[in-house]
C-alpha cells in the first residue's frame, strides 16, 4: 500500500486477467452491492495481501477474507463465485483474524482445478467495502501479484460526508430468525448493507450481545451470523421507522437467497419409535434372549451347542520321571504350534491375531502354570490330571477378577491349557467338530475356537459369558461374524438344531422364529447386500452433505493391513492408529527400529495425500504391560493411564515419538496424546515432540492434538484449543468417565451410551471451543460408526468421523443423505432430552423421515 495525496493504492492480490467489477459473473458484485472494486480471473493459486494492514476476518469456509489497510480502509477479497458452498474444501488459509500482514504476504492457497469444477467461476473479487469510498481502477490487461497497482481509493472531506444520523426517532425490530443456509456471508451481508445505505439514520444489526453497522459489509460479516441465529434491526435518526420497516422483511425473506425451511420437530411431538419387529422385549417373548452386542451382523440358522470337553483322565500317574517327561513334551509341542501360528499370521500381515497367539506362547512359557502342574505330579498325579487342575484353577481365578477385561483373559488360559491337554491325552479340540452353517452357542469361546470358526463356516455365535472386549469378540469382528455375549444362561439349554435369529447389532438371539420372521431376515440380508454394493460403488465420492458440507471419514486401525484397505474404501486416512498393538502381549517393549518399520509401512500404504493420526501408547488401567510393572491400584482406571504413564516412562515415550516422526515424509502426519486431563500434561508431551523434531532436523508439519476422553478435557477445551492443533473425542472413555459406568462391564455395558445428553453436551462444548480457535474436531469412538448418530454428531459440528475400516463406505453414504442445516436442528433437539433412550427414539424417528 502506498499513501499519497490522492488517496491510497491497492495492489493486485493475485496474478491474472483484470476484469471490470461490473462484468463479474455475480450480480452481488457486478451491481456493487458489496462495494466498488475490480475482478481478476486468476492464473495462479495463491492469494496475497494487496496492502499492508490487519486481517479483520477470515471466512470460516476459507474462500474469502476482509483486510483493513493502514488507514482503516476495509477491503474484501473473495475467491470465486458461490464458493461458500464448498465449505472450505479446496481452500487453505495461512492467516487468522487479527494478524498483521505486509503487501504480498501469502493469505490463502486454493485448488484451482477443484474450485473450477465445483463452483460457477474462479473470478476473484477485490472490493473496497468502506462506506463513502471513491474507487478508481488503475490497470487493465494482466496483473502481477504484489506488483500491479489496480485501485486508487479516496474519501470525501468530513464536511461532504456529513449525515443526519444520530438525532431523531429510534426504532427496533422484533427478533428475526436467520434462515439463510450459510448464515449472513458476503452476498446477503452486501444486500443488507446496500439497502441500509439508502437511509440517513444510523442502522445497526444486533445478535446476542454483539452489534455492527448494518451499512458495513465487513461489520455484518464480522458478526458471524449463522443459520437459526436471531438478529434485531435497530435504527436511530429521522427515517428510523422507515429503515426498520423496509429492512426487517428483507432479512426475514433471506436477503435474496433461497431459504432452508424444514418443518421443525420438537421433543414434545416425538413419539417413541416402535420396537423392531424382530426384537420384542424378553418380557413379551420368552424366545428372545438379550445380551451385549459384540460383533455386528444379522443371520438365521440352526443352533449348535459347543460343549466343554468330557475326557476321562486318570488321576494316578505311572511315575514322576515319565509324567514330567510327558508334560514337558506336550508343552514343547504346544509352544511350537503357537509359534508356527504366530509366524503364519505375521507373514500374512495379520498382526492383531498374531499378537494374541504370541501372548499365548509367552503365557505357556511362564513358569507358574507349569510349576503348579509339576507339584501335582510330585504328589503322584498323572501329567494330564495335574495339568488340567493347574490351568482350570488359574482360569477360574482370572475369571473372578473385578477388572472385566482381565477377567475376559480367562478364556486364553483355558485355550492354552486345552492345547497342551490335547497332546497329553490325544483328543481333537472342540472347535474341530463344529458342523457348518450354524449359530454356535457356548458358555465362552477360547481364541483358538474363535480363530477357527470362520474356516468351519459358522454363521455367528452367542455366549452366556464373555465380554465385548474379549479376544474372541475381537476375532469375531475381524472375521465379520455376528456375535452376542453375556446372554442369559438359558441359551445353553436350547436343543441342537433349533432355528434361531442372531442379531449382533442389537444384541439378541431369538429361537423358534416364525416363517414370516425368517423371510424378513432373508429380505433384510438381501437388502443389506444391495446397499453394500451401492456404498462400495460410491466409496470414492466425498462425504458431502446435500447442502455442500464436507465431513472427513477416516479409519480406526491397529496395523498395516487395515491401512492398506482404506484408500480402496474411500477413506480420507487414519483417524486413530492404536499404537499399543505394537506394545501389548509381549515380554519386552518393541525396538525403535521395529516401530519405525511399522509406522512407515502404514504411511506408505496410505500415501502422501491421506491423513495418519497416531495415538501414542495408551496403556495402564485395562491394558497392563508385562515389562512396565505398575504398583497395584485400588482403581486403575483412575490411576496411571495414557499420558500419565507416558510421562512416567519417558524413555519408552521418547523412543516412540522419534519412531512416529520418521513417518512424516510419507503422509500427512498427526500425533495425539491419550487421556489428557490438564493443559500441563499436553504441554509436557508437546515439548518432548518438538524437542525430538528439532534434533532430527524435521521441518515437515506435524499436527499435535489430544484425545478428549475425560470430562475435564471437554470442560477446559476453550483453553486447550489455544494450544492444540486438533481434538479427537474418544467417546468410549468419555462416556465411561462421564456416566461412571465401566464400559467393559457385561451387566452395565448397555447403559454406557455415547448418545446420553450429558455426553452430547460435552461434545458440543468441545466443538464450539475448537471452532472458535479455528481447530478441527474428530470422533474416533464407537459412536462415530453409528449411522443413527451421524445427524446429531454432524449437527454438533464434528469435522471428522473415524470408524472401523469396513464401515467407511457406510458412513460416507449416510453423510451424503444428510443436510447440514437439518443436522443442526437435530443436534439442538438431541441435547435437550433427559435420557439416552429418548435421544435414540428421537433419532429413530428422524431416520424415518427418509431424508434427515
Amino acid at each position: 500500500m502506498e499513501i499519497e495525496e490522492a488517496g491510497i493504492t491497492i495492489f493486485a492480490p493475485i496474478s491474472g486477467v483484470i476484469v471490470p467489477i461490473t462484468e463479474a459473473p455475480d450480480p452481488t458484485f457486478a451491481e456493487k452491492m458489496v462495494g466498488d472494486g475490480i475482478a481478476i480471473d486468476p492464473t495462479e493459486e495463491t492469494l496475497c495481501s494487496p496492502c499492508d494492514g490487519k486481517i479483520i476476518q477470515v471466512h470460516p469456509s476459507g474462500h474469502a477474507l476482509n483486510i483493513a489497510a493502514a488507514d482503516g480502509t476495509e477491503i474484501l477479497l473473495h475467491i470465486g463465485v458461490d464458493t461458500v458452498g464448498l465449505k472450505g474444501k479446496g481452500f487453505k488459509a495461512f492467516v487468522r483474524d487479527g494478524d498483521l500482514v505486509k503487501r504480498h504476504d501469502r493469505l490463502i492457497e486454493f485448488d484451482a482445478d477443484y474450485v473450477a469444477q465445483n463452483a460457477p467461476s474462479l473470478m476473484t473479487m477485490v472490493v473496497v467495502t468502506a462506506e463513502g469510498a471513491s474507487v478508481r481502477p488503475l490497470a487493465s490487461g494482466l496483473s502481477v501479484s504484489g506488483e500491479t497497482a489496480i485501485l486508487n481509493v479516496t474519501f470525501p472531506s468530513a464536511e461532504d460526508g456529513k449525515t443526519s444520523g444520530g438525532g431523531g426517532q429510534s426504532r427496533e425490530s422484533a427478533p428475526i430468525v436467520i434462515m439463510n443456509p450459510d448464515g449472513l456471508h458476503a452476498r446477503p451481508s452486501a444486500v443488507l448493507s446496500s439497502n441500509a445505505r439508502r437511509f440517513s439514520s444510523v442502522v445497526t444489526i444486533k445478535t446476542g450481545d454483539k452489534e455492527a453497522n448494518a451499512k458495513s459489509v465487513v461489520g455484518v460479516m464480522g458478526l458471524s451470523i449463522k443459520l437459526h441465529d436471531k438478529v434485531v434491526i435497530a435504527a436511530v435518526g429521522p427515517d428510523a421507522a422507515e429503515a426498520v420497516d423496509v429492512l426487517t422483511p428483507l432479512v426475514a425473506a433471506g436477503l435474496g437467497e433461497n431459504l432452508h425451511v424444514v418443518p421443525g420437530q420438537t421433543k414434545d411431538t416425538v413419539k417413541p419409535a416402535p420396537a423392531p419387529s424382530l426384537r420384542p422385549s424378553e418380557s413379551d417373548d420368552p424366545n428372545v434372549m438379550s445380551g451385549v452386542p459384540a460383533s455386528p451382523g444379522l443371520v438365521a440358522g440352526k443352533v449348535h451347542q459347543l460343549m466343554d470337553f468330557a475326557v476321562e483322565i486318570e488321576k494316578e500317574g505311572i511315575g514322576q520321571t515319565e509324567e514330567r517327561k510327558d508334560l514337558n513334551a506336550a508343552v514343547a509341542k504346544a509352544v511350537a504350534e503357537l509359534g508356527q501360528i504366530e509366524k503364519s499370521l505375521r507373514l500374512s500381515s495379520d498382526t492383531s491375531k498374531a499378537a494374541i497367539f504370541a501372548a499365548h506362547k509367552e503365557i505357556l512359557e511362564d513358569p507358574e502354570l507349569k510349576e503348579t502342574a509339576l507339584a501335582g505330579i510330585k504328589e503322584g498325579q498323572s501329567a494330564a490330571y495335574a495339568w488340567r487342575e493347574s490351568y482350570l484353577a488359574q482360569s477360574k481365578a482370572m475369571a473372578a477378577l473385578d477388572n472385566p477385561l482381565l477377567a475376559a483373559r480367562a478364556a486364553d488360559i483355558r485355550d492354552i491349557g486345552e492345547r497342551v491337554l490335547s497332546h497329553l491325552v490325544g483328543f481333537e479340540k472342540r472347535s474341530a467338530t463344529v458342523p457348518p452353517q450354524v449359530i454356535l452357542l457356548a458358555q465362552d469361546l477360547t481364541p483358538s475356537d474363535a480363530a477357527n470358526l470362520n474356516k468351519s463356516g459358522v454363521r455367528g455365535f452367542c455366549l452366556a459369558g464373555g465380554s465385548a472386549t474379549s479376544h474372541s469378540s475381537i476375532l469375531a469382528r475381524a472375521a465379520g461374524l455376528p456375535a452376542v455375549v453375556a446372554a442369559p444362561e438359558r441359551i445353553l439349554s436350547i436343543p441342537n438344531g433349533s432355528m434361531a435369529i442372531l442379531d449382533g447389532d442389537k444384541g439378541f438371539l431369538k429361537v423358534n422364529p416364525s416363517p414370516l420372521e425368517l423371510e424378513k431376515v432373508k429380505q433384510m440380508q438381501e437388502e443389506a447386500a444391495r446397499i453394500r454394493r451401492q456404498e462400495m460403488d460410491a466409496a470414492s465420492q466425498p462425504a458431502m452433505t446435500t447442502d455442500g458440507a464436507i465431513i472427513k471419514i477416516c479409519g480406526n486401525i491397529s496395523g498395516a493391513p487395515e491401512a492398506a484397505e482404506i484408500p480402496g474404501l474411500g477413506g480420507d486416512g487414519v483417524g486413530l492408529l492404536r499404537s499399543e498393538f505394537l506394545f501389548l502381549d509381549r515380554a519386552e517393549a518393541p525396538s525403535e527400529e521395529e516401530q519405525v518399520e511399522t509406522y512407515v509401512d502404514i504411511a506408505r500404504n496410505l500415501g502422501p495425500n491421506k491423513e495418519l493420526i497416531v495415538r501414542t501408547l495408551d496403556v495402564g488401567g485395562d491394558k497392563p504391560l508385562a515389562y512396565m510393572p505398575l504398583p497395584e491400584e485400588v482403581n486403575p482406571f483412575l490411576g496411571l493411564r495414557g499420558i500419565r504413564l507416558n510421562m512416567l516412562s519417558e524413555e519408552i515415550f521418547t523412543s516412540q515419538v522419534r519412531a512416529i516422526l520418521k513417518a512424516a515424509s510419507w503422509t500427512r502426519l498427526g500425533v495425539m496424546f491419550p487421556m489428557v486431563s490438564s493443559i500441563s500434561e499436553f504441554e509436557a508431551a508437546r515439548d518432548i515432540v518438538l524437542s525430538e523434531k528439532e534434533k532430527m532436523g524435521l521441518t515437515t508439519p506435524v499436527q499435535l492434538g489430544v484425545m478428549v476422553e475425560v470430562p475435564s478435557a471437554a470442560l477446559m477445551a476453550d483453553l486447550l484449543a489455544k494450544e492444540v492443533d486438533f481434538f479427537s473425542i474418544g467417546t468410549n472413555d468419555l462416556t465411561q468417565y462421564t456416566l461412571a459406568i465401566d464400559r467393559g462391564h457385561p451387566k452395565l455395558a448397555k447403559m454406557a451410551d455415547a448418545l446420553h445428553p450429558a455426553v452430547l453436551k460435552l461434545i458440543k462444548i468441545t466443538v464450539e471451543a475448537a471452532h472458535k480457535e479455528g481447530k478441527w474436531v474428530g470422533i474416533c469412538g464407537g459412536v462415530a460408526g453409528d449411522v443413527l448418530a451421524a445427524p446429531a454428531l454432524i449437527g454438533l459440528g464434528i469435522d471428522e468421523l473415524s470408524v472401523s475400516v469396513k464401515g467407511i463406505p457406510t458412513i460416507k453414504a449416510a453423510v451424503r443423505r444428510l443436510s447440514l442445516a437439518r443436522c443442526r436442528e437435530i443436534a439442538q433437539e438431541a441435547v435437550s432430552f433427559k435420557t439416552a433412550e429418548q435421544v435414540r427414539e428421537f433419532l429413530s424417528s428422524v431416520a424415518k423421515e427418509g431424508q434427515p
